[in-house]
Order: C-alpha cells, then sequence, then structure tokens
C-alpha cells in the first residue's frame, strides 16, 4: 500500500542524484552507479578515509556495487569504465584480491552542501571541466 506524502512524512532513506548528470552522456547506470559512489564517498569522508594528500577514497568491491545497484557484475564493470572513461572517478590497483580504491571527482564549480539532520548531500552548480583535488 502507498500513502500520499504529508508535510511531516518521514522520507525513505535515499541518496542524490547531482544535477550535473542530467546533461552528461552518459548511460543511466553509470550515472546511478556515480550518485551511489559519491554517496559512498560522503561517509569515507566523515570516517576520515584519506590518502597521504588527503584525498577521499571509499572501498566499494565492484560485486558489492553491482548488488547495491541491481545489475550484473558485467554492468556494475562497464559502468565503472565509463566513468573512468570521462573522469568521474579514479581507480587504484592495491594489488591481487584486494578491492581497488575508488577516488569520486567533482566538476569544476560544483560545491558540498553539507548534509542536513536527514543525512542528505546535494550538489549545486553546472560547469564543465574536474577538479583533481
Amino acid at each position: 500500500m502507498t500513502d500520499y506524502m504529508a508535510v511531516d512524512t518521514d522520507l525513505p532513506p535515499y541518496f542524490p542524484y547531482p544535477q550535473f548528470l542530467v546533461d552528461t552522456p552518459l548511460s543511466h547506470t553509470a550515472a546511478l552507479t556515480y550518485a551511489l559512489l559519491l554517496d559512498r564517498a560522503h561517509l569515507s569522508q566523515l570516517n576520515g578515509w584519506a590518502d597521504e594528500a588527503g584525498r577521499v577514497y571509499l572501498i566499494f568491491p565492484v560485486e558489492k556495487i553491482a548488488l547495491a545497484l541491481n545489475r550484473s557484475l558485467s554492468s556494475a564493470k562497464n559502468a565503472l569504465a565509463e566513468l573512468s572513461a570521462v573522469g568521474l572517478i579514479e581507480r587504484k590497483r592495491r594489488g591481487q584480491f584486494l578491492p581497488n580504491l575508488i577516488y569520486v571527482k567533482l566538476p569544476d564549480g560544483q560545491k558540498f552542501i553539507p548534509p542536513q539532520k536527514d543525512n542528505r548531500l546535494s550538489i549545486t552548480g553546472v560547469e564543465n571541466g574536474l577538479r583533481n583535488s
């Protein structure tokens, strides 16, 4: 059963979909993967997961990404390759049998708006180019 949303309705858990993704030539799966990775990167940020250069990273095995998105393993791999190709993520190999570190990049001009009490993360502004640090 579904109900109408009221002013005081608590929302179910969700993650934000950055506005700049609407105008990108990415596949739907790649864009959704980016939104998921951005949400996970925010958790890494809160937990202080950063490398020696201060860049936030996350550890999210491809198999778990596929499960989180309800997609096949090959779809998840293709989405990650697509995001890497356009420079929205960088993957750093850690060795055999270890999942890669994933660095999520933001297009220049994008700003994080700190999460509110409902733990949402928003991004505003749209410009071309990527911020590397």
